[in-house]
């Protein structure tokens, strides 16, 4: 079983598209009670699309990355398999192999991960979808008891527990691998090693306060005490990096272990925090602002960041629901698309990119969203009518996995002109490509009437989420079995970093956005 569509046959280009779902061929259904409109088509095709997405630069650099990927070699990526870092490294010699999550989502596969990549130790990979997000394959619950992720194989043995595996490969690859990730007791002083030990404890309690304020059901004197207690731990974790001359915990050029034990933490914070309590934390603590922008200056982290949109989908799965309460709504709002928020000019006041994410503009995002809708494409078409399909079964935990629905075949050709249109806007703009968009989608959507035994409902957070009183389905996209609900089922499972960069993710859910709006008038 994999997250990887099939390649498709417009490119060589290996493309990996679409947030948390297992794709395996699936059987398709033709249901005709809403028929899908007939469009007329005014679009370019998809090979002429493939020849003006690789004429652009950002184009001409993707295929250069994916060529170098395939080798081994090229910067770090989530649709990495094999990693080499350098010419003097032989593929028969990588005695390292890391099995992750498809989604490239679990906090401590990321942990691992960057330690792979900050040591550059080579490895291999082989991904396994988590719990919360599909079957995991028969061969991988015989090797791993439990089906835990991560785990390596170390010269053919495996271990796991991502702190334990981490330790282990820093212990285990020092000559050529850049110092110390993580103080020995033989090599550095009880200080050292003891103020690692410290830091990391303090992690721990950083996530204590993180779960109190966020998944608990505090209201009014306990909700304070919970803000409270995690800003008092976060102004020590904020003095802690003040001690050092450097951004990092431990000092030094680098990030340290204790560095990616955190970053792992803040990341999954700073988005749910902000989401389900309104607070912020960005812009507060001096240090760790500093820290913050020094992992977003290294390309290893960059690869591996999730954006707010992805995380609040996904970390329910892990960790619970999250509380939301009043002062929160407006954000949670924009985090989830709502009230414009996913419209051209995007606005990403509330998402800031990382700097070095913002250094060739808003066109390069755009570009790289092309790029890999482009060269999917017809797993991309097939994915997309799911959303007037039929739900899977079994049901899985995390909101948007749906591994085994069934897409739609008679949206198919409907759905195709309309991602091509997709395509247009993201490489040209939405003023060049909105005319003859208009010809062919407008109207086109669907009167937006339910299917029969779908109810709609408001949950906590005062999203519409749609219930079905037969199967006890749930579903966040309207199960209207038309047209415009495909666009939106695919532009709601559109995640970072498994399927493109934070700017390019946002683009595209944007330029969907716009479809849906031709759609429906």
């Amino acid at each position: 079983i994999s997250l990887t569509f099939p390649k498709s046959t417009v490119t060589s280009v290996p493309i990996i598209l679409l947030f948390l779902v297992l794709v395996r061929p699936l059987p398709t259904l033709a249901l005709s009670s809403n028929p899908a409109p007939l469009l007329s088509d005014h679009a370019p095709s998809w090979t002429e699309l493939q020849e003006r997405v690789f004429a652009t630069d950002t184009g001409q650099r993707l295929r250069e990355e994916a060529e170098q990927r395939a080798a081994g070699h090229g910067p770090p990526h989530t649709d990495a398999k094999l990693r080499l870092f350098g010419s003097n490294n032989n593929e028969d010699d990588v005695r390292v192999t890391f099995f992750r999550d498809s989604a490239a989502w679990c906090p401590y596969c990321q942990k691992t991960w960057l330690l792979l990549e900050e040591k550059k130790i080579p490895y291999r990979v082989q991904k396994v979808p988590l719990n919360a997000y599909g079957d995991k394959p028969a061969w991988y619950t015989r090797k791993v008891d439990g089906g835990k992720l991560p785990a390596i194989e170390l010269d053919g043995e495996l271990h796991v527990e991502s702190l334990d595996i981490m330790k282990l490969l820093d212990n285990t690859f020092t000559k050529d691998h850049g110092p110390r990730m993580f103080p020995s007791e033989g090599d550095n002083s009880a200080h050292e090693v003891n103020l690692a030990k410290s830091l990391l404890s303090l992690e721990s309690e950083l996530q204590r306060d993180w779960f109190s304020l966020v998944f608990y059901p505090v209201k009014d004197e306990a909700l304070e005490k919970a803000r409270s207690d995690l800003m008092d731990t976060l102004y020590r974790v904020d003095e802690a990096l003040s001690l050092t001359s450097g951004p990092w915990f431990l000092g030094g050029e680098s990030p340290s272990l204790v560095d990616i034990q955190y970053i792992a933490t803040f990341e999954r914070l700073i988005a749910s925090a902000l989401y389900w309590k309104g607070f912020t934390l960005r812009g507060k603590y001096a240090n760790i602002d500093l820290w913050l922008d020094a992992f977003e200056d290294r390309p290893s982290y960059l690869a591996t960041k999730v954006d707010y949109f992805t995380h609040i989908m996904a970390i329910p799965s892990q960790n619970g629901p999250g509380y939301s309460i009043d002062e929160s709504k407006d954000i949670a709002n924009k985090i989830y698309g709502l009230n414009d928020a996913w419209k051209i000019p995007l606005n990403m006041e509330h998402e800031p990119l990382p700097k070095k994410q913002t250094l060739d503009g808003d066109e390069a995002a755009r570009h790289e969203a092309a790029f890999q809708l482009i060269s999917n494409h017809e797993n991309v078409v097939q994915f997309a009518c799911r959303g007037a399909g039929e739900p899977g079964r079994p049901s899985f935990h995390a909101e948007l996995a749906d591994p085994y629905a069934e897409p739609n075949e008679d949206f198919f050709t409907a759905t195709d002109v309309c991602l091509r249109h997709v395509a247009v806007a993201l490489l040209d703009g939405i003023d060049k490509a909105t005319s003859d968009a208009i010809i062919d989608l407008s109207g086109q959507g669907g009167s937006g009437e339910l299917r029969p035994s779908w109810d709609e409902y408001e949950d906590d957070d005062g999203r519409l989420y749609y219930w079905n009183d037969e199967t006890g389905c749930s579903t966040y996209t309207p199960p209207t079995q038309q047209f415009d609900t495909c666009v939106a089922y695919l532009r709601d499972r559109v995640g970072v970093p498994r399927d493109m960069g934070q700017g390019a993710a946002m683009q595209l859910r944007c330029h969907l956005n716009w479809a849906v709006d031709l759609l429906k008038y």
